[in-house]
């Protein structure tokens, strides 16, 4: 940030908190204001410092220091307000949580599905709260928490409000969760990639040693793992299905796919999943479900087989998730399994 644009923010800040210490902000909570009105007005960029006047800010501020006042532990705060003054043409949409990765991204992918974004705020605060989750300070010792601030379309009715809110509350667990699991799962692959080579394969040992190189190179920076979950073939009414391991659930799966009941194998998108005649060690293919974390997009999908010793596919250890932009860059020749594909060509 250059001097101007830190002066400029420095006098907001100032004329915003006097606003708020005119308006009845008692000292103990105009230290926790100063620290928020700083990061806050730092994340304003020029252009968005002139959609308000420094009243209007003063408001918008007060309000969102309320709004974070109480939060339930472990859990997103979002909100959806129609001001009734000259932002009467739009609506807020607000949302504090613990800070993670992809929130942004998230909330947006969200919003644009419906309606346009036109405002972004992010400041990141170190909050102190107590054990019911109301709010004790703003400042060093802190958790970081993202407080978001999206001025978007006008959001008419409480319907369509509420509609809004729970898409978002949707998203952000699965942001919660997949971030939380997201070293286990990672873990998972490089396990995985080690145990292959002593498992019954019907492929060839080479083949099998690419597919464990594929999963370190997954591990390394290339997939953002997004859910994982591990199956049994199982013989149903005549039909070859796949069942859940109770337990076995990470990120997105953790708590069960949006289905609980064993699918068919007939009726998945991956035609090529553990069946009689199944051979490759990994099977890559796309899901028939969107991400709701990051990115938009079918999500992708590494199934890594299990076999018998007749050779008969019996388990599935499933990875969803989305391959990095670090993934999309890499030369073909460069990314087991892939590599062999183009070396054959």
């Amino acid at each position: 940030m250059n001097a101007t644009l830190a002066a400029r923010d420095s006098s907001l800040s100032s004329v915003v908190l006097q606003e708020l210490k005119a308006g009845g902000f008692s000292p103990q909570r105009l230290a926790g204001a100063e620290a928020f009105c700083q990061a806050f007005f730092a994340r304003v960029g020029e252009g968005d410092g002139r959609l308000h006047t420094p009243v209007q800010w003063a408001a918008l501020v007060g309000g969102l220091l309320d709004f974070i006042e109480q939060r339930a532990p472990g859990r997103a705060s979002v909100r959806v307000l129609n001001p009734q003054n000259e932002m009467a043409g739009r609506s807020l949409l607000q949302v504090v949580t613990d800070d993670m990765p992809f929130l942004v991204d998230t909330v947006s992918m969200v919003v644009v599905t419906q309606l346009q974004i036109h405002a972004v705020i992010h400041p990141v605060v170190e909050a102190q709260r107590d054990s019911a989750g109301k709010l004790t300070g703003i400042g060093a010792g802190g958790r970081a928490e993202s407080i978001m601030h999206f001025e978007i379309d006008r959001v008419g009715g409480a319907d369509e409000q509420a509609r809004l809110i729970a898409d978002i509350e949707a998203a952000l667990e699965d942001v919660r969760a997949a971030v939380t699991d997201w070293t286990a799962m990672r873990d998972k692959a490089l396990a995985l990639a080690t145990e292959l080579p002593q498992r019954e394969f019907p492929a060839d040992r080479a083949s099998v040693a690419e597919a464990g190189e594929f999963l370190r190179w997954i591990a390394a920076d290339n997939f953002t793992f997004l859910g994982y979950r591990e199956y049994v073939v199982a013989d149903a009414d005549g039909d070859r299905v796949l069942r859940a391991v109770d337990g076995s659930g990470l990120g997105i799966l953790r708590k069960g796919e949006r289905t609980l009941a064993p699918r068919s194998l007939k009726t998945l998108a991956a035609t090529d999943l553990p069946q009689q005649g199944a051979t490759d060690a990994v099977i890559l293919t796309k899901t028939n479900a969107r991400s709701h974390v990051h990115r938009s997009g079918y999500m992708d999908y590494i199934g890594v087989l299990q076999f018998d010793a007749a050779g008969k596919a019996v388990a599935e250890q499933r990875f969803l998730g989305l391959f990095t932009a670090n993934a999309a860059m890499t030369r073909p020749q460069d990314v087991p399994l892939v590599r062999r594909k183009v070396e054959t060509v």
